[in-house]
């Protein structure tokens, strides 16, 4: 209740904030998100489904630099489930009998989807000129609509029971957000967002599952009080910063404590946006929001999919594992440059990373003798590893990078950076220690080379 009545407070102020020339924008923006649920335990993992996401955007220019965004969207959250081993199943949510058989299932959802009323409130940075730049992060407060759990199939169970079984009907959490802006002219513009949410609220019981997703909008936005001989097509401030996008490979493992030889590299995908900005004029800071899947694979005579353990030598098992990590990064390097047409850059600093999904694929096989023949059997497993590791990392990097000019206002580049995490990525909370014995002797950090 008291995000809900900061964030009504907050949207009082905003829309009492007086209006002025080129600082209101009102928009609409449409697009999707990808589902993620955060588990605190189980071994299932939950395929990422694609829903609608669309809304209203209310932007107020605080400063030339600083923005704060309101509004207000629905989006639908669906998920699939994957068990443990080969078997794919349906995820459901069953509700008990108001009878005193409460063990049998009364109300079951297959594949079912969570609906919310959203209200977001974003502080973002921003970069001058035509074509910008934005980046920050806030809070949201969101309201369930699902008509199974609010409408008039709830009313046939007593409040006692829908407290207990039913979801819980509001939720809060935390946003990370950038988009790119494009001005049309001096009233109307073009926008592309993306944007990573974390919900507080547990929906899923069985396997306290909490709200989360990836979404990406596209969006036009209108100052109505804007005047045209306020507006400037130029800005000379904007060749101080530089967006740049970027996408390429991660080669990826990690450094253990225990056995070194178990643990191979693994190739991934990387992407996001950088901004630049000139302090000098061969010195830079850079940061932005980088996606990065990161892991290793495994391979040895073990069981447990993630780590290395120690097995009974006597036994004819093997084990393959291809384990993913998906981080959001977000960078802060001092950039260094020297050259004229061609420009080389070095670029020193740390990164901070936010997990976002863990999970392990890949075959156990197992060989037993019996005198005069034998068995072999293969156990195919696609398990979620969200309470093996830790929500964050946090490293050094170092990175060169050759800038070829292009066009007057843009040049392509090629670059190679290697990142070094200085925490131990294991869950070391108690819950995890319980699951996952090794995480009381055992540490590895992860180290990746970008290309």
């Amino acid at each position: 209740m008291k995000i809900k009545f900061l964030l009504c407070i907050a949207l009082i102020c905003l829309g009492s904030l007086s209006v002025s020339a080129q600082k209101l924008t009102l928009g609409i923006e449409s697009g999707v998100n990808y589902s993620n649920i955060r588990k605190s335990f189980d071994y299932n993992r939950f395929a990422s489904q694609t829903g609608p996401l669309s809304g209203l955007v209310v932007k107020y220019d605080l400063m030339p630099w600083l923005t704060l965004q309101s509004g207000t969207n629905h989006t639908s959250y669906y998920f699939n489930g994957y068990s443990n081993n080969i078997y794919y199943d349906n995820f459901g949510t069953y509700f008990p009998l108001l009878t005193d058989n409460v063990m049998q299932p009364n109300y079951y959802v297959e594949n079912p989807n969570f609906s919310f009323l959203r209200i977001p409130l974003l502080v973002k940075f921003r970069t001058p000129g035509r074509v910008n730049f934005e980046i920050g992060g806030g809070a949201y407060y969101a309201f369930l609509t699902n008509d199974e759990f609010r409408g008039k199939e709830s009313d046939l169970y007593t409040e006692e029971y829908r407290d207990e079984y039913f979801p819980k009907m509001n939720d809060w959490g935390l946003i990370l957000a950038s988009a790119v802006n494009y001005n049309i002219n001096y009233q109307w513009s073009a926008f592309v967002s993306g944007q990573i949410t974390y919900g507080h609220e547990i929906y899923i019981e069985n396997v306290k599952g909490k709200m989360g997703s990836s979404e990406i909008t596209f969006g036009i936005g209108y100052k109505p009080f804007v005047a045209k001989h306020h507006v400037s097509e130029t800005d000379t401030s904007l060749q101080k910063i530089s967006v740049l996008p970027h996408a390429g490979v991660n080669i990826s493992k990690v450094k253990s404590s225990i056995d070194k030889s178990s643990y191979k590299a693994s190739v991934g995908f990387s992407s996001g946006v950088s901004i630049k900005y000139q302090m000098a004029k061969n010195v830079a800071v850079v940061t932005g929001t980088w996606y990065n899947r990161k892991g290793y694979n495994l391979e040895n005579n073990g069981y447990q999919p993630a780590i290395f353990i120690l097995n009974d030598e006597n036994q004819d098992r093997n084990l393959i594992s291809d384990v993913q990590l998906d981080y959001l990064s977000i960078p802060l390097l001092m950039d260094f440059s020297f050259g004229k047409k061609i420009i080389n850059h070095i670029q020193l600093g740390a990164y901070y990373s936010l997990l976002q999904n863990a999970f392990a694929e890949g075959v156990r096989t197992n060989k037993s003798d019996y005198g005069q023949g034998y068995q072999i059997r293969k156990q195919y497993f696609n398990e979620s590893l969200d309470l093996c590791f830790d929500n964050s990392d946090i490293g050094f990097m170092a990175e060169y990078k050759i800038d070829v000019p292009v066009f007057e206002w843009a040049n392509a580049f090629i670059s190679i950076n290697q990142s070094i995490g200085l925490k131990n990525i294991l869950n070391n909370s108690d819950d995890a220690k319980s699951k996952y014995s090794f995480a009381y002797y055992q540490k590895i950090q992860n180290r990746s080379t970008g290309i």
